[in-house]
């Protein structure tokens, strides 16, 4: 059984950003984007591409370009990719993107710092955590979801559509983790499960689960909830650049026993097309290690963000 994040399915999820492209070669789906001049190219799904092992790279890249698109951009992480001797004999660009934070070993290596579980313990005495189904409880996520978009400025890839969360609901392996106040939800975190694996997909308060801390209790939850997994990866920290300090980062290291790679994929496939976008795009500083260099984000949005968008912390 593919991975979640590697389905039709899922990729329909992201339809807000463009077409959903088959790369049967990779056993994975992406997203065609259109480009200045009326061409597209191409983004793997959010937050990780999961590639086969064994897939034949040049043979995807050659069916992509092929196809006329101009670039494609995948992020991988440590679990779910070829080997990078292999990526770096196929992909013009692979480079460091993310530190992920990960816990492995189970309840018995699980040991929060001391702030962390302070906050935990605190956390879970007004809030209420329950195992709930995503597809009964759109519209209270929605609205947590909502603030985060408002609060944090969040952008393009994670401008997610009502649509978009109703088809996530149904997908096999994606599970919710609430937390309640009063009977009112405050917070929730999305996570996809497959083969032992678990990743942090999205995460949301409201005003009252940040009063509340609500985010710690749900965390713990997680953790104690995915047991029997072998690793529940937290993702990395907000933005386009690894700022092992910033705050995201801190909170995630908090849980995590352990760090994980992300890297970024990234080929021409077009490279008259390639140059001629990044001729009549902003010439910024961040163009020198964003990939595609013509979607680099300005000096302000390289903050926060996706490759290929503009901001996002989520």
């Amino acid at each position: 059984m593919p991975h979640p994040y590697a389905t039709e399915p899922y990729a329909a999820t992201l339809q807000h950003l463009g077409r959903v492209v088959a790369v049967p070669e990779w056993d994975c789906h992406v997203i065609a984007r259109p480009t200045a001049g009326g061409g597209e190219d191409l983004l793997g799904c959010y937050p990780i591409s999961t590639i086969d092992p064994k897939a034949d790279l040049r043979g995807g890249l050659a069916r992509l370009r092929s196809d006329g698109y101009v670039s494609v951009t995948l992020v991988c992480d440590d679990f779910h990719r070829p080997p990078l001797s292999a990526l770096n004999e196929t992909f013009d660009v692979v480079r460091p993107f993310k530190t992920h934070y990960i816990h492995k070993g189970g309840l018995q290596l699980y040991k929060p710092g001391r702030n962390h579980q302070y906050k935990i313990n605190r956390a879970f005495r007004t809030v209420d955590v329950k195992i709930i189904e995503l597809k009964n409880h759109l519209d209270a996520w929605e609205a947590l979801y909502a603030e985060l978009v408002d609060r944090r400025r969040v952008m393009d890839t994670h401008l997610f559509t009502r649509a978009s969360f109703t088809k996530l609901a149904e997908i096999p392996g994606v599970h919710a983790i609430g937390g309640f106040v009063d009977g009112t939800l405050v917070a929730c975190h999305l996570w996809v499960s497959h083969s032992g694996h678990v990743h942090s997909h999205l995460v949301a308060s409201n005003a009252e689960g940040y009063a509340q801390r609500a985010s710690y209790a749900v965390s713990d939850a997680s953790v104690r909830y995915f047991a029997d997994a072998e690793i529940i990866n937290f993702g990395g920290g907000a933005g386009v650049i690894d700022d092992i300090d910033n705050g995201l980062a801190r909170f995630k290291r908090g849980f995590s026993n352990a760090t994980a790679a992300s890297y970024i994929c990234g080929a021409i496939l077009d490279p008259v097309a390639y140059a001629s976008l990044c001729l009549a795009a902003p010439r910024t500083p961040e163009a020198n290690f964003f990939f595609p260099a013509y979607r680099a984000p300005t000096p302000l949005d390289a903050k926060t963000g996706y490759p290929g968008e503009r901001a996002s912390d989520v």
